[in-house]
């Protein structure tokens, strides 16, 4: 039963479709818009914002955004710019960016909200290009973009890693705003260790009086995602010692810091850590912690941490997984994923990676074709080219070159250039030279701009003592080097 008004009025009606939205009963509020209409009774800029949110909790499930844009036309309720705004944003939630653009272009009146939108809308939508396309644009149509304008560009400019506009997005913040927000100098800082600048991430990151959670996990994780381990583990310690509690963002880039160190006194005090807090009953942390303790050569303790997890997910038992293939405990990791689908949980193409991995560390052929073969029959899963990559190491690995080479000339997809080196390889250790010599030749047509693929070449001739063809191909990767810095060009473009 919908919860309908008594006296057929908006304003009644619009309190009542705000009360179904509340309660999270999108489909509801939409039925009981349909009534609305069929009583006659009239529709205000009010109701056409609750309809519009309706459609957006129901997004994708259905997309008639088109239509209570003609309904807002036909009421004449285009002028009105928090209901432009609003449709602009739900044309953007619905990847309907081109409808988005033409109602911002339609309002006769833009302020910030809606320039704002657009620039967002972009952003979100994985276009940061034109996201700062519009940003120049506002400006150029004087008006001053804003606090969140910046943060919005900032942003754009970090996914692009655009060093250059996101340098001048802080010269015209400096020079325009009065006073930079804690958002502000957050993405300043996310922008500038993205774009490797670490340095100038610093010197912000030291200027701030009050900083944030958001502040120190940037600075962390921007350490850590540009390899520099240390700074990032004494910045957590200076964290812990003025009393901020860091977010899981921060403890996961801690964890990823010590994972790529390879050091298990660190990876001990970051789990105590993580413990200590409650951070490891998370599936984040504990699947990182897995993670964490195979690569720094604790399977136990890996072990230990996934059976102490009272709810697991498929990441789980991929991390799990992927830890046992590293140790070459094939036959533990395929345990673990029988286990796996007897608990009722579905492998995934990643997963698939992981087993396939166990299975050619530890040299077991049939085992990893079977893995391969359940991956289609069983699962119904496209394998990609990874997958049979993993196959063909697996049978050259254990001497079966001439199944792998059979293998591969049976492939549902076309070999890629990593497939054919590793062919190769398993040519020059089983000493199999002329197979070797045509593996490379058709290597060198399907990738000619490889310079791996001539360093092969140049060493196959070595191991065999053909120093004059050596020489040849060292010339022709000169030659090829010296094409690519020095492009040709044109009497017109001269």
């Amino acid at each position: 039963m919908l919860p309908l008004p008594i006296r057929d009025d908006a304003y009644r009606w619009n309190a009542a479709l705000r009360g179904l939205l509340d309660s999270n009963k999108p489909w509801e509020a939409i039925l009981g818009f349909a009534f609305m209409r069929s009583r006659g009774v009239g529709v205000d800029s009010y109701t056409v914002l609750f309809l519009t949110k309706a459609l957006c909790l129901l997004r994708p499930l259905i997309s008639p955004v088109g239509r209570i844009h003609s309904l807002v036309i036909k009421l004449g309720f285009q002028s009105s710019v928090i209901i432009q705004t609003t449709l602009l944003k739900t044309y953007s939630q619905f990847g309907d960016l081109q409808a988005a653009c033409k109602v911002f272009d339609d309002t006769p009146h833009k302020d910030f909200v809606q320039w704002n939108a657009l620039i967002s809308s972009y952003q979100q939508a994985g276009q940061p290009q034109e996201a700062v396309r519009v940003a120049c644009s506002m400006v150029k149509e004087n008006f001053r973009p804003n606090q969140v304008t910046m943060v919005i560009v900032l942003t754009s400019c970090s996914q692009r890693r655009d060093f250059a506009n996101g340098k001048s997005v802080h010269g015209y913040a400096l020079k325009n705003l009065l006073g930079l927000d804690a958002f502000v100098h957050n993405a300043l800082i996310h922008m500038y260790c993205r774009c490797g600048c670490l340095a100038s991430a610093r010197k912000l990151f030291e200027m701030m009086n009050c900083r944030n959670e958001v502040t120190w996990a940037s600075m962390i994780g921007g350490y850590t995602d540009n390899n520099c381990p240390h700074e990032a583990l004494f910045l957590f310690k200076k964290m812990e010692c003025e009393n901020v509690m860091p977010d899981e963002v921060t403890v996961l880039s801690v964890i990823s810091m010590c994972t790529k160190l390879e050091s298990l006194e660190l990876a001990e005090q970051i789990a105590g850590y993580a413990k200590k807090n409650g951070y490891q009953e998370t599936f984040c942390i504990a699947n990182a912690l897995i993670d964490m303790y195979s690569k720094c050569g604790d399977i136990n303790k890996s072990c230990k941490i996934f059976n102490q997890m009272t709810n697991k997910n498929v990441l789980s038992w991929t991390a799990m997984i992927q830890g046992l293939a590293l140790h070459g405990k094939g036959m533990a990791a395929l345990t673990r994923f029988i286990q796996m689908q007897r608990e009722g949980f579905k492998p995934d193409e990643i997963l698939f990676l992981s087993i396939m991995n166990a299975c050619n560390y530890a040299g077991m052929v049939p085992e990893g074709g079977q893995c391969l073969k359940s991956m289609v029959g069983e699962f119904q899963l496209m394998p990609w080219i990874e997958h049979y990559g993993i196959m063909v190491d697996l049978l050259c690995r254990t001497g079966h070159l001439q199944q792998a080479f059979e293998f591969v000339i049976g492939m549902p997809m076309k070999p890629d250039g990593a497939i054919w080196r590793t062919l190769i390889r398993a040519c020059e250790e089983q000493e199999n030279i002329g197979l070797a010599r045509q593996l490379m030749e058709l290597l060198i047509k399907i990738e000619p701009e490889n310079s791996e693929n001539y360093v092969m070449k140049s060493n196959l001739h070595a191991a065999i003592g053909e120093w004059d063809d050596v020489k040849h191909v060292r010339l022709d990767m000169g030659i090829r080097e010296i094409i690519k810095k020095h492009p040709g060009w044109s009497r017109i473009e001269r």
